[in-house]
């Protein structure tokens, strides 16, 4: 190792906390550029756990962070469109913010209206040079009639060598929900099936639209369809892996094996073998690389197999090799994606992965573009978090997505101020739509009301259609000397459906506005503007219109004293009772009010 680069590396390893690690990293970027050496940096953020954030609890208010210093953008750093997404309170409470406080332990405390509440704990249990294990415990509920709670815990473990990084993690959660949502019978109305079912739960009704897999469609009585009325879900997961220090110039390299375990009360267990294996190394002045991915999939039930829908095993192997060409003012990234699914799925899926950037003015204008796409495992991890309402057995298909093509342009016309704007083209085979699962009585049932001869639950089912999306977005940021920092982010979605008669659940228009004033330096106030234009939903023939999202929140940290900030929050002051699925209002006002304690 060079002189040089070892006393670079022992000064990162003295400056790990959240108060040095950035002007660290400058100071290696600097050195780097100073010397007569023509090579390329690759710096990797830091390796969190795997376990699942909380995930969009539309229910409970964001939660206001503690004052901390922010970091002032980097206006000529290229990257690609980032999607506006579709949740307006993305609660990050496993992803826990590292404090001003060397020591990085504290514990943050939070409770409001319709019984929410919150509480999160840090702690670095070994902190040294070039060791750290750190303990990070979170919990967030509502307890009103929408209950739903979630508690995480991980345990994330760095060693670092010479040339090298060993990391490891633990991470274990559990979720608590209630089926809150509005019932309907054939007409669209709402009906309660809970209390029909105290008279007419024995009738029976058979299912709609089942993606079969080892079962055909099966009758249930109105009994068995409402007797679960909550569900609870089991995750954990560990990991462990080595990779190549981010000065490495010959040889970089990241190998990593993970387990990941997920378990519903009323549905199924998945458990996942993941393992990849990323390299890449100097051809000239280029870079010449490898991404291989493995992923094993293993399902199970404790329910009868005649009633649910379980999946056989399989298996989903990728492999990227690419070509990168890398300069001061432009890059370009040849390579090609091939997945290749086993049992299930399409066998082989392969897509583009061709990129290209180039700084044309440095630090005022940028251009970027490319042709990717990729396949996407469907995991019961990730489908429950992004729609926890699904129905006990669905298992969704994967995603494949042939050609995902897009061109943006980054520029800064004044100081501190940075637009992006992009077009972003994708053909997608297999995209899911959430529909409210169906039933239609049998024809022995003996009912009172005959709008209650088909029923819809508060489940969620899926269907499936090829698909095109063009979506053209924009995104601005302004910022003062880190005073005040504002961004507004939104976007077209154009979709085309060719199996179904429209993209449901899915907004034409979306957008974000948020903006965060220091006043001083212990008082912070920020607010956020979400607004979804109206979406569809699908109930049978039906096409029902929801309306759209409008979401203003206000929020204000105090830093007391050098150990204490108080926090407070308030949400959906419109007291807009928008739905996030059809069937499921969001609280109205909400608020919270807290204290975070350093230590």
């Amino acid at each position: 190792m060079k002189k040089q680069e070892l006393k670079i590396f022992k000064l990162i390893m003295m400056m790990r906390t959240s108060k040095y690690i950035m002007p660290a990293l400058l100071l290696v970027t600097v050195w780097t550029n100073a010397q007569t050496v023509d090579q390329n940096v690759t710096v990797e953020r830091e390796y969190k756990p795997v376990i699942q954030d909380a995930g969009k609890i539309s229910s409970v208010p964001e939660i206001m962070e503690p004052n901390t210093e922010k970091v002032a953008a980097k206006y000529t750093e290229f990257n690609l469109p980032l999607s506006v997404g579709q949740n307006i309170h993305t609660l990050s409470a496993a992803e826990l913010q590292q404090r001003k406080n060397p020591n990085d332990a504290f514990v943050r405390i939070g409770v409001g209206n319709y019984f929410n509440n919150m509480v999160d704990f840090a702690l670095p249990v070994i902190k040294k040079p070039d060791m750290r294990l750190d303990l990070k415990l979170n919990h967030l509920a509502t307890f009103s009639k929408e209950a739903h709670s979630t508690t995480n815990a991980s345990l994330a473990f760095d060693k670092y060598f010479k040339s090298m990084n060993l990391y490891s993690g633990v991470g274990l959660g559990h979720e608590y929900f209630k089926y809150y949502g509005n019932e309907f019978d054939r007409n669209g109305a709402v009906t309660d099936l809970s209390t029909l079912a105290l008279t007419e739960g024995a009738n029976k009704y058979l299912e709609q639209n089942l993606v079969r897999i080892n079962r055909t469609e099966k009758d249930f009585t109105l009994n068995e369809i409402t007797k679960s009325e909550n569900d609870v879900f089991w995750r954990f997961n560990t990991f462990l892996g080595i990779r190549s220090l981010p000065y490495t110039t010959g040889l970089r390299y990241v190998g990593e094996v993970q387990y990941k375990l997920f378990d519903s009360k009323n549905g199924l267990t998945e458990n996942i073998i993941h393992t990849k294996a990323n390299f890449n190394t100097l051809n000239g002045k280029n870079r010449l690389g490898l991404d291989i991915e493995m992923q094993n999939m293993m399902y199970k039930s404790d329910i009868a197999t005649n009633i649910i829908n379980v999946w056989d095993a399989y298996s989903v192997f990728s492999m990227n090799p690419y070509y990168s060409i890398e300069r001061e003012k432009w890059n370009v990234r040849l390579g090609v994606k091939s997945s290749f699914s086993f049992v299930h799925g399409r066998p082989f899926n392969p897509s583009p992965d061709i990129s290209a950037e180039w700084k044309a003015i440095p630090k005022w204008l940028g251009l970027y573009a490319g042709v990717g796409g990729g396949y996407n495992v469907n995991t019961l991890d990730e489908m429950y978090k992004e729609n926890r309402f699904l129905h006990s057995d669905l298992r969704v298909k994967d995603t494949y997505t042939p050609v995902s093509a897009y061109f943006g342009i980054k520029v800064k016309p004044v100081y501190n101020l940075l637009l992006d704007a992009y077009v972003n083209y994708r053909y997608i085979d297999n995209q899911y739509f959430f529909v409210n699962k169906d039933y239609d009585a049998l024809p022995t049932a003996v009912l009172a009301d005959p709008d209650n001869s088909v029923i819809y639950s508060n489940r969620f089912n899926v269907i499936y259609s090829g698909a095109s999306l063009v979506k053209v977005g924009i995104r601005a940021n302004y910022n003062i000397r880190n005073l005040l920092n504002i961004q507004l982010k939104g976007a077209y979605n154009g979709w085309k459906v060719f199996d179904t008669a429209m993209a449901w659940n899915k907004p034409k228009f979306e957008a974000d506005l948020a903006a965060d004033l220091r006043i001083n330096r212990n008082l912070n106030v920020s607010t956020n503007v979400f607004f979804e234009s109206e979406r569809s939903a699908k109930l049978g023939n039906m096409i029902m219109t929801m309306s759209p999202k409008v979401d203003v929140n206000i929020g204000a940290s105090y830093s007391y004293l050098n150990w204490l900030t108080i926090f407070a929050k308030a949400n959906n002051l419109l007291n807009n009772k928008y739905e996030d699925f059809y069937g499921y209002e969001v609280q109205g006002v909400n608020a919270m009010v807290g204290a975070a304690f350093s230590f």
